[in-house]
């Protein structure tokens, strides 16, 4: 004679009740994104842009190795003359912020496009001050 699941041993229950939870929640997300919920190209940013411009004080001077980004998207550190190029960035309004030791961070905002560099040209770092 076959018992109910009510009969298995308390352990076997949790497993069993989250299985279930789990396949009705992946049921739920197929049946919200529809057939193309399974095709790559679908989900996801599709479409890019790079970004680049200068990181420099505020007498125009570059700041090499400081550190460049677009939120947690992208990551990169400027060159010798303080120049920097963020590339595969996502379309649409970001952020960039740029950070160096001994300057107060800066940041732009800028509009990227499909497939195009856009500047964000000089981003200011100003100097901390280390004395009262």
């Amino acid at each position: 004679m076959r018992g109910n699941m009510n009969d298995r041993p308390t352990a076997a229950r949790p497993l069993t009740q989250i299985a279930f939870a789990v396949a009705l929640s992946l049921g739920a997300l197929v049946t919200l994104l529809g057939a193309k919920g399974c095709d790559p190209n679908y989900i996801g940013v599709q479409d890019y842009g790079s970004i680049g411009g200068n990181v420099v004080d505020q007498k125009g001077v570059p700041i090499p190795q400081a550190i460049v980004s677009v939120g947690s998207l992208a990551t990169i550190r400027s060159d010798s003359k303080g120049a920097f190029v963020l590339p595969h960035v996502p379309v649409g309004e970001q952020t960039v912020q740029a950070q160096a030791a001994g300057y107060v961070s800066g940041s732009v905002t800028v509009i990227v496009a499909k497939d195009k560099d856009v500047s964000a040209g000089n981003i200011v770092l100003t100097a901390t001050t280390t004395n009262p």
